[in-house]
């Protein structure tokens, strides 16, 4: 269990095969409720052509990023806002696809080490790992599936970072209550017996989604 004085963030990162496009989040309090988010597009450094299947997925094209920040700027403002609180916190995000992402992002752009991001990279979760554990099962399923078999609706678009990020937030927020455990072996019955992930953009184009579970 986290203490009370922890902020958490579910966030989501849509992202090229190489670079980053977009960032969300949502802060949590110690209860799960959304106090706060972020969202930002950012503009590739390297490439002037998003890939159809990126676009077809996320919404994103050329043009949306046109004007946005590089991810420099983008970066830092994140790391500003996850730092607002003031608080400790932790970022829990939809499998471990977005830290890796993240990692190959500062290492292409040549980003410092500093002590913010240091603190970022090593309070990061899975919180699908943590999710397939508490359902029981071996293998993950996608936030899209998570989502229906908890009885709940997806809000918003598929895909999109910060609505990824609400998304997983509902998960994380429902894991906090006693009914979740009862909820399991239904959960289990509408997954049914599929150990897959099914297509998604984490697969396909190193998009994923981000979230916060309990500890």
């Amino acid at each position: 269990m986290q203490p009370v004085d922890r902020s958490t963030h579910p966030a989501a990162w849509g992202k090229a095969r190489h670079e980053i496009l977009e960032i969300g989040a949502v802060m949590l309090d110690q209860d799960g409720k959304e106090v706060d988010s972020f969202q930002c597009y950012v503009k590739p450094e390297y490439s002037t052509k998003i890939q159809e299947t990126v676009e077809a997925m996320t919404g994103i094209t050329a043009e949306t990023v046109a004007d946005a920040e590089h991810f420099a700027p983008a970066f830092t403002r994140f790391l500003d806002w996850c730092n607002s609180s003031g608080l400790p916190y932790t970022i829990y995000a939809w499998s471990g696809a977005d830290r890796g992402q993240l990692i190959h992002e500062l290492n292409l752009k040549e980003w410092p080490r500093d002590e913010r991001t240091s603190y970022l990279l090593s309070h990061w979760k899975d919180f699908q790992k943590q999710f397939t554990r508490k359902i029981g099962r071996t293998r993950a399923v996608s936030l899209e599936k998570a989502v229906t078999a908890c009885g709940l609706i997806f809000d918003g678009q598929m895909h999109d970072a910060l609505w990824d990020a609400r998304n997983t937030a509902h998960l994380y927020r429902l894991t906090l209550t006693e009914r979740f455990d009862e909820m399991v072996p239904s959960i289990q019955r509408d997954l049914g017996t599929q150990e897959h992930f099914g297509a998604s953009l984490g697969d396909m184009i190193d998009l994923t989604g981000f979230t916060l579970p309990k500890e």
